[in-house]
């Protein structure tokens, strides 16, 4: 653990003695990466459970695979079919 915190220590000074230009680009380098995956990971949860929360009972979270919709719109066109060749 102490290692840990010795390399810690070593990272910050290094980070603070950096002019501060570099650090705003380094920030920025790194944080705005990690909170896109951050805030894509939380919408996705977000999405399951609203998902399964739902009162449809085939509802889907809008965040699915290429292949889930196709095989969706393939369902989708073949009960339009069947509803057009009834009227």
């Amino acid at each position: 653990m102490g290692e840990l915190v010795a390399l810690w220590d070593g990272v910050e000074s290094w980070l603070v003695l950096l002019p501060y230009p570099f650090q705003v680009a380094l920030v920025l380098v790194v944080l705005v990466p990690l909170c896109w995956l951050v805030a894509r990971l939380v919408d996705r949860i977000v999405d399951e459970i609203s998902a399964k929360a739902s009162r449809i009972r085939d509802a889907e979270p809008p965040l699915r695979s290429k292949e889930s919709y196709e095989r969706r719109g393939s369902v989708v066109e073949a009960s339009s079919n069947r509803a057009g060749s009834e009227r």
